[in-house]
C-alpha cells in the first residue's frame, strides 16, 4: 500500500497538526509518497513578521514596536498582501500534486487547508483529515479561499477528524454523510509524557522554585482567549503576589501580540508574564514538569492537545466548557466559562492552595491521559485507508 501523502507546506516546526501526522504514521509501516511546497507566504512570515525572542523582555518588545504605524490603511494592505501570496502559494501546490500524485495510490490530503485541490484534480481515492471548520464555522470567514475548501471537502470520499465536537460541525456545516467520517482522536507519547516535576528549565528565565507558575500553550489568535487569561492572572496576583504566568507559543495572529502586551501595560504586569515563543517538541515536557497548573481558555477547539500533554506529565488543568474540551480532559480537568475570568482566577487559586483537591485532579488527570494513545490512532488510520482499497 502507497499513500498519496498531500501534506501541504514544509515546514521544521513540530506543534498541532504536524506533530499529529508525524505520530501517526511513525507508527504505520506503509510508504508514502509526500508531496510538499515551499511557502511564499510561510517564509515571508518567518522572515518578516516580528517575534518576542528570549532576550527580550514584553515591555522591550513593545516600545520597540509602539511607534509602528498601524493604521487601518497599513493593516489592509498587509491583508491583501496575505492573500495574494495565498493564491499564489495554493496555485503552485495544485500544479505540485497534479504532478506527483500516481493513479493507483490512495490520496490523503493531511489538512482542510488543501481541501480545494479535490475541485481540480480527480482523486477517486481520496480521504481528507478535518481538524475543525474554525475559520468558516466560527470566524464566519466565507471567502472565496474557505468556500473552495468546504466544496472540496464536500467531494472527498471519507473523512477523518478528532473529536466528536468536530464530527458534528462536519455534519452541521457540509451535510456530509457520518457514516464517512471516522474519529481518529490525537494522543501522547507517554515514554516522553510522563510525571517528573523539575521546575530546572525556569532558571534561564530567573523564576525561583519557590514561585508558583501558571502556564499557558498556545497562540494569541482570538479564539484562544488570551486576555481573558491576562485579566484572571492580575485578580490571582492581589492574592498570591509571587506568581509567573508563562506563554508558549508563536502569536500566529496579525497585531494581537501588541493588543495583549498593552493589556499587560496596563494592568502593571510586565514582570510576571513570560514569553518563551515556539518551543521544540523535545522540551516540552520539561515546561509542562514544571508549572503548578495549565490554564487552557480556548473559546473554540477542535480537540485542545495541551491539556492532555499537561496531564499526562502530571500537571492540573482547567479549560474551557466549551466544544470539544471536556471531551478532552472529562472529570479530570476543572471547567469555566471561558468569558468569566473572575471565576477563572478563583479556580486557579483554589487549584494552587487546596492541597487535597490538586492531588485529585493530578490522580484522575494522570488516568485519563492513558486513554488516549497514539499506536490505537495509528490502527485507527491504517483501518480507514484499507477501507479505501
Amino acid at each position: 500500500m502507497e499513500i498519496d501523502y498531500i501534506n501541504g507546506p514544509k515546514t521544521y516546526k513540530i506543534f498541532g497538526m504536524s506533530k499529529y501526522q508525524m505520530e501517526i504514521h511513525k507508527r504505520l509501516d506503509i510508504k508514502l509518497n509526500i508531496i510538499e511546497y515551499d511557502s511564499i507566504m510561510y517564509n515571508l512570515e518567518k522572515r518578516y513578521i516580528p517575534t518576542i525572542s528570549t532576550n527580550e523582555t514584553p515591555m522591550e518588545y513593545y516600545n520597540n514596536i509602539s511607534s509602528r504605524d498601524t493604521s487601518k490603511l497599513k493593516n489592509f494592505l498587509i491583508e491583501l498582501g496575505k492573500t495574494v501570496f495565498k493564491n499564489i502559494d495554493r496555485y503552485k501546490y495544485q500544479l505540485e500534486v497534479k504532478k506527483n500524485i500516481k493513479d493507483a495510490n490512495i490520496k490523503h490530503i493531511t489538512s482542510q487547508e488543501f481541501a480545494y485541490l479535490l475541485n481540480s484534480i480527480k482523486m477517486d481515492m481520496s480521504v481528507v483529515t478535518c481538524y475543525d471548520l474554525i475559520p468558516w464555522a466560527f470566524e464566519k470567514n466565507h471567502s472565496k479561499i474557505w468556500k473552495n475548501n468546504i466544496a472540496g471537502l464536500k467531494k472527498a470520499k471519507r473523512i477523518m477528524t478528532i473529536s466528536e465536537f468536530s464530527k458534528s460541525e462536519i455534519i452541521k456545516y457540509l451535510d456530509y454523510p457520518e457514516d464517512k467520517i471516522h474519529i481518529v482522536s490525537p494522543a501522547v507519547d507517554h515514554d516522553v509524557y510522563f510525571e517528573n516535576e523539575n521546575k530546572e528549565i525556569l532558571n534561564k528565565f530567573h523564576i525561583s522554585n519557590e514561585e508558583k507558575v501558571v502556564l499557558y500553550v498556545g497562540s494569541e489568535t482570538p479564539r484562544m482567549n488570551v486576555p481573558v487569561l491576562i485579566k484572571a492572572f492580575s485578580k490571582l496576583k492581589k492574592k498570591i503576589p509571587g506568581i509567573k504566568m508563562v506563554k508558549i507559543g508563536e502569536s500566529q495572529s496579525y497585531g494581537a501580540r501588541e493588543n495583549i502586551l498593552k493589556l499587560i501595560n496596563e494592568l502593571d504586569l510586565q514582570d510576571d508574564i513570560i514569553f518563551v515563543g515556539y518551543v521544540k517538541e523535545e522540551d516540552m515536557p520539561r515546561w509542562y514538569n514544571a508549572a503548578d497548573i495549565l490554564v487552557y481558555p480556548c473559546t473554540y477547539a477542535g480537540f485542545g492537545l495541551p491539556p492532555l500533554e499537561a496531564m499526562s506529565c502530571g500537571t492540573p488543568v482547567i479549560t474551557s466548557n466549551t466544544t470539544s474540551l471536556p471531551e478532552v480532559v472529562g472529570d479530570a480537568g476543572l471547567m469555566v466559562n471561558p468569558q468569566n475570568f473572575e471565576l477563572m482566577a478563583d479556580m486557579i487559586y483554589n487549584l494552587l492552595k487546596d492541597d487535597e483537591l490538586r492531588n485529585d485532579m493530578i490522580i484522575k488527570g494522570l488516568k485519563r491521559a492513558k486513554m488516549f494513545s497514539w499506536d490505537e490512532s495509528a490502527k485507527k488510520t491504517l483501518k480507514i485507508y484499507k477501507m479505501m482499497i
